[in-house]
């Protein structure tokens, strides 16, 4: 039986209307509020200790604090097992974590950051070229 044309005009008003509000749903850009600056020092990286800085801000670019970091840095290849640290806030939505990179090569750190909010974000960093002693 077909569908008078006010019928189909209905449903194709009715099926945009879905793809809009599930649109906007589906991550609220609330990842992209948060804006996650990071930095490694020294440069260039060399086996032994470094320090991962970052700075977290809202859409206003005002501090994120208090938040919760764990930084896991892990070589590209198999074989190795990861290093932790946690890092410690500096100043407001300013934190410091201090690694050792046990080995040259390259490393892929990740940040498993807990918001004040309770919301979990995660940034990865790719460490190339860790020069050996």
């Amino acid at each position: 039986m077909p569908v008078p044309t006010i019928g189909r005009v209905f449903l194709l008003f009715l099926g945009v209307a879905v793809l809009a509000v599930t649109a906007g749903h589906r991550s609220s850009g609330r990842e992209s509020e948060i804006s996650v600056r990071q930095q490694v020092t020294p440069q260039p990286v060399r086996v032994g200790p470094a320090t991962i800085t970052i700075q977290i801000a809202d859409a206003a670019q005002k501090p994120v604090s208090p938040a919760t970091i764990t930084v896991e840095a892990d070589m590209s290849h198999p074989g190795m097992g990861p290093v932790f640290a946690e890092a410690e806030e500096t100043a407001p939505g300013s934190y410091q974590a201090h690694i050792g990179f046990n080995m040259g090569g390259d490393w892929v750190v990740l940040l498993h950051i807990k918001l004040p909010n309770g919301r979990k974000i995660e940034r990865q960093i790719d460490v190339r070229g860790v020069q050996s002693n």
